[in-house]
This record gives structure tokens, C-alpha cells and sequence, in this order.
């Protein structure tokens, strides 16, 4: 399809693919723009139920006029090919954003105020999104957030023509009264942002299992573990109220999109705490050898390097949880610092050859970026527990 021409738009690449639709890049050859194309899947255009859906989908988001919300600007047929044309916005989603690691405490209450900004707009117009998660986010160049993809909206107070008691949306990030096939309202969007808040603190969302029913059940039964117990950095406010959106009773959540966004705006404005100076987080040691199974005696060190630090009255270190979302990750210890609050950052690596083993250890000063401390460590294995309370 790339390279072809649908109506007046010239198709460019292919920029995502959802259960409703492919999305394409394309350029508008009558106002040259470039545009997002999103096309129904030609197995849906025999469904008469779905061909509704999609149709409302253009004439819902068509109404919402916000700079947190796509602008959609038409929706057309050419030859058996329905499509919306929308704005197309240089940027990436905030899934693949949360997946490079948990977010600063900044930009989480910068975003959660557009996304509560865009979700009031739609909401005083009686429309529900209905299915708000992180890929149907996006963060623009410039920083703004657009909500996408009303296609599974609703107009409250019309009759659906999404099935009723059907479980249309993505599991996680759907609300109780949702999984148990009733009503979606304002109040199941606000828990979905709640959701998202979640993971963008956390690095992961507050209700995991291995596959959806388990989900469901976790939604539907468990509370979430709460957020300061995994990050230790976030302000009470904001953990409060992450967990009052998460409230499974409807009635019990905030009570507005309007209303959530000017809490967080408070949050934001409100004076942090700077860092305690005897303060620190040890991120995981680095393996440098080829074997993976090494991976397994990095943690290990790591970890024993925590629990020593640990035991030094008046030194405040980060849990081995705090750390867990930066693993595996190319970070900068400056911004992680300042996501765990924390003084001084310790990162290493291991490389272990046959009976010996070298370990390099870094102390840096958050504050300034700059190393204050820096060695290299050479032993046999058997001397391993003396040489992680060396490093210590």
C-alpha cells in the first residue's frame, strides 16, 4: 500500500496497527500536510456492527476540539477502503516512553494534567473513551499530549453500538465495572488514568498476571501494592491520588477529569524535598563477559552490595524494587537520581574469567554528575564475599 494514492492522499509508511485499524503516514496532495490515515481492516467491512463503530468513531472525535485530544479532519471511501484522515503529530507513544523506564515524578504529573485536560473536554461532551492506555497516548516533539483513538468511545446517553456486557478495551487497564460487563462511564476512564499513572511511576501496571483471566481477577479482588512501597520518591499526593482513582467502587474514585487535573497541578506546584546528601542507590552491575548465566552473579552482587550498604547508620539506600526498573537499561544517573531521590549513585561491572574475577565501581554525586570515587578490584572467586564488602 505504501507508495499508493487513496483519494487525495499519498500513502507514506505504515505507523501502527490496532484491533480496529492500520494506521499510515500519508501525504494530503489538496492542502499538502502530511496526515495519519487510518484504515478499517477489509474483514471488518463485512461486519455491518463494526462498519457502525467506525463511522461513529470519525463523528465522535470529529466534535472534540482540544490540544490534548488528534484532530480529525474527515472521514471518507475510496473504492472498498474506509479511512479517517487525521493530524499527524511527530513524537512517540507513551507505551514505548514507559518502556525505556519508570518516568520522572515531572513528567508523570505533567502528563497526567493533559491527559485529565483532554478527558474533561470529552467528558463535558458526554463522551467515554473507554479503552485509555499508554499506546493510545501520544507525547509530541514539543512535549503535548494527544489522546488517540475514540474508537471504541461511546456518547453517554446514546444507545451503544458497542456490545453491552462485551469486555471491548485492553484488559489491564480496564475497570471493574467494566470487566464485569456493565455501564463504562467518565468514572472507568478515570480509573484507566489511574492505571497509567501507575505504570508511569512504577515502570509496570499495578495489576499483572500471565494471561487475562488472571487479570481480571486481579482487577476485580487485589489491591495494587502501594506506589511508594515500589518508589520511594513519589510525593504522598500523588500516590493518593493514584489510589483513589483506583478505587473499584465507581462512586469512591475523583470525582472529575477537571477535578484530577487540577490536583495533580497542585502536586506539581507544591516544594519537594531535595535529596538527602547520605543518601544512595546502587544499580545493577554490569556483566562484561559473554556468558549470560553471569547475569545471575551480577544480581547477586549487587544485591550484597545493598544489604551491606544498608546496615551504615544514617545512610539511606534504595530498595533492590526502586532499582529494578532502571536493570538492563542505558540510563542517565543524574535523571535516576533524581527519580529516587537519592544523593549518590554507585554503577559497576563484573567480569568474571574462569577463577578470577574484576570488578569497577563508580560514585557519583548526583547533583553535580561528576565522579567522586572510582576503583578496580581483581581477585580469585573464592574471594569474592570479602572483595563485595571491599567495594562496600
Amino acid at each position: 500500500m505504501i507508495g499508493t494514492t487513496v483519494s487525495h492522499y499519498r500513502i507514506l509508511e505504515k505507523l501502527g496497527e490496532g484491533g480496529m485499524g492500520v494506521v499510515y503516514k500519508a501525504q494530503d496532495l489538496k492542502l499538502d500536510r502530511p496526515v495519519a490515515l487510518k484504515f478499517l481492516p477489509a474483514l471488518f467491512t463485512r461486519d455491518i456492527e463494526a462498519m457502525e463503530r467506525f463511522v461513529l468513531e470519525a463523528q465522535t472525535a470529529s466534535t472534540l476540539q482540544h490540544n490534548n485530544i488528534c484532530t480529525i479532519h474527515e472521514i471518507d471511501q475510496a473504492d472498498d477502503l474506509h479511512f479517517i484522515a487525521m493530524d499527524f503529530y511527530e513524537g512517540e507513544t507513551l507505551a514505548r516512553k514507559i518502556a525505556r523506564g519508570a518516568l520522572k515524578t515531572e513528567e508523570i504529573l505533567d502528563i497526567g494534567v493533559q491527559m485529565g485536560q483532554g478527558l474533561a473536554k470529552a467528558h463535558s461532551l458526554g463522551i467515554v473513551h473507554r479503552d485509555l492506555k499508554p499506546a493510545n497516548v501520544l507525547i509530541t516533539a514539543d512535549g503535548v499530549v494527544k489522546i488517540l483513538d475514540f474508537g471504541l468511545a461511546k456518547l453517554s446517553g446514546r444507545a451503544s453500538l458497542t456490545r453491552s456486557g462485551s469486555t471491548v478495551g485492553t484488559v489491564a487497564y480496564m475497570s471493574p465495572e467494566q470487566i464485569q460487563g456493565g455501564e463504562a462511564s467518565h468514572l472507568s476512564d478515570l480509573w484507566s488514568l489511574g492505571v497509567v499513572l501507575y505504570e508511569m511511576a512504577a515502570g509496570a501496571g499495578p495489576f499483572r498476571g500471565e494471561h487475562e483471566a488472571a487479570i481480571m481477577y486481579e482487577i476485580l479482588n487485589a489491591d495494587p501494592s502501594p506506589l511508594r512501597a515500589v518508589r520511594n520518591d513519589i510525593p504522598e499526593p500523588l500516590e493518593e491520588i493514584i489510589a483513589r482513582l483506583l478505587q473499584k467502587d465507581p462512586s469512591r474514585r475523583i470525582a472529575s477529569a477537571a477535578a484530577l487535573a487540577a490536583e495533580l497541578r497542585a502536586v506539581s506546584a507544591a516544594p519537594r524535598p531535595a535529596a538527602s546528601a547520605r543518601s544512595i542507590a546502587v544499580l545493577y552491575f554490569e556483566n562484561m563477559s559473554n556468558d549470560k548465566e553471569n547475569d545471575y552473579f551480577c544480581a547477586g552482587i549487587t544485591d550484597d552490595i545493598i544489604t551491606d550498604l544498608s546496615k551504615i547508620a544514617g545512610l539511606n539506600v534504595a530498595s533492590r524494587t526502586d532499582i529494578l526498573p532502571f536493570r538492563n537499561k542505558l540510563v542517565n544517573t543524574r535523571e535516576v537520581g533524581a527519580a529516587l531521590g537519592v544523593g549518590y549513585i554507585l554503577e559497576g561491572s563484573v567480569r568474571k574469567a574462569g577463577n578470577r574475577i574484576r570488578i569497577t565501581a563508580q560514585l557519583i554525586e548526583v547533583r553535580t554528575g561528576f565522579h567522586v570515587w572510582a576503583d578496580r578490584f581483581d581477585r580469585l572467586m573464592e574471594d569474592i564475599f570479602d572483595l563485595q564488602f571491599e567495594v562496600s
